[in-house]
C-alpha cells in the first residue's frame, strides 16, 4: 500500500495480563503529549512521527514509527496498520481521549462484527455529540455526504470520521487501505469509504466505543481539486456490467472538458484510472448508484 521509508525505535515489551486489550493502539500526532494515551493498556502501542517533527519526550512502552518524510494521515494509518503485531488496530489522534470499557464482550463484538472498521461516537471537548456518521445522498445530479448522529451499534458509516476507529487489519489491507496519492483528508477518507463499500466491505458504528476530543477539531477542507478528480474517477465514475467494473470510454471527452486541466493532463488521469479499474474490475460488487439507493435498506440495519 505504501513505499514510504521508515524506522521503528523503542517500545519495551508490554506486561501482558488478562486485563490487557489484545489489540494494537495506533496514535496519530498533531502536537500534544503522548503521556495520556500511552497509559492505555493495549498489548502494543505505536506512535507515528516524521523525522522532521520528532517529539522530545520518550515514552518507554510506545513504539515510535519515524518516517523519513512527512506523510499524510491516510498513509500514516497504512504504515501503522502494516506494522501492527495484532489483527485489530485502534486508531486515534493524541488529542483524543478513549472513554470506553474494553470488556471481553465489547472486544468480541468488534472482532465478530465483520466490519473493516468499527467507528466511534465522537464528542467535542465540551462534551457535545458530534455528527460524525457520514451518510451518502443524491442531490440533483451529484452525490454528497451528510454528517449524522447515531446511537445504535451497526449503523452504517460511509467512512471513519477523522480516521478514528478500530480497523480489522486483514480486511483493511484487502480493501487497499488509504490512497497515499490523495493528500486531502476529506477526499482520502471518501475514497477509502466508497471503495470499501463498493468492494463489499462494511464500516459501522459501535456505540460502546466513545472518543472525546481534548481541544477543538478542524472541519475538513472539501475543495474540488486534483484529489477530488482522483476520487471521482475511481469511485463515482465507475460503471458495472455483467459483474465487471469499467470506466466508460464515452466519458473521456466530458471529463476533459469538466476537469479544469489541460487535455493531456486530463487524458492521462482518465487512462490511469481506467487501468486501475481494469486491474480491480472483479472487486466491485455494486455501483455508487446502487450503494446510495440502498443505503437505508441494508439487512443489518433492519434486524
Amino acid at each position: 500500500m505504501t513505499g514510504t521509508a521508515y524506522t521503528i525505535i523503542g517500545g519495551e515489551n508490554q506486561n501482558i495480563t488478562p486485563h490487557t486489550i489484545p489489540w494494537t493502539l495506533l496514535i496519530l500526532n498533531r502536537g500534544r503529549s503522548l503521556q495520556q494515551v500511552s497509559q492505555l493498556k493495549f498489548a502494543e502501542i505505536i506512535s507515528i512521527e516524521s523525522s522532521t517533527h520528532r517529539r522530545r519526550e520518550a515514552v518507554p512502552n510506545v513504539k515510535t514509527l519515524i518516517t523519513d518524510t512527512s506523510v499524510n494521515p491516510g498513509e500514516q494509518v497504512n504504515l501503522g496498520i502494516s506494522s501492527a503485531s495484532y489483527p485489530f488496530v485502534a486508531v486515534i489522534w493524541n488529542d483524543m481521549q478513549l472513554k470506553t470499557l474494553f470488556s471481553p464482550q465489547f472486544i468480541r463484538e468488534v472482532e465478530e462484527s465483520g466490519a473493516v472498521c468499527s467507528v466511534p461516537m465522537l464528542y467535542s471537548c465540551r462534551g457535545d455529540l458530534i455528527p460524525s456518521i457520514p451518510t451518502p445522498a443524491h442531490t440533483m445530479r451529484t452525490i454528497k455526504t451528510i454528517p449524522m448522529t447515531a446511537i445504535e451499534t451497526g449503523t452504517a458509516a460511509l467512512y471513519p470520521f477523522d480516521y478514528a476507529g478500530i480497523y480489522n487489519k486483514k480486511l483493511f489491507q484487502l480493501a487497499g487501505g488509504y490512497d497515499p496519492a490523495i493528500n486531502s483528508s476529506f477526499w482520502q477518507k471518501m475514497d477509502f469509504g466508497f471503495r470499501s463499500w463498493l468492494w463489499g466491505e462494511r464500516i459501522v458504528l459501535n456505540a460502546s466505543l466513545r472518543i472525546y476530543y481534548t481541544s477543538d477539531f478542524q472541519q475538513d477542507d472539501q475543495t474540488i481539486d486534483q484529489d477530488y478528480r482522483r476520487f471521482y474517477l475511481r469511485n463515482l465514475a465507475v460503471r458495472i456490467k455483467e459483474s465487471m467494473a469499467y470506466l466508460p470510454k464515452s466519458g473521456i471527452f466530458s471529463y476533459i472538458f469538466r476537469s479544469g486541466e489541460g487535455p493531456m493532463v486530463a487524458l492521462t488521469e482518465y487512462k490511469e484510472a481506467s487501468a486501475w479499474i481494469d486491474r480491480n474490475n472483479t472487486r466491485f460488487i455494486q455501483s455508487v448508484r446502487t450503494l446510495v439507493e440502498n443505503w437505508h435498506h441494508r439487512p443489518e440495519e433492519e434486524e
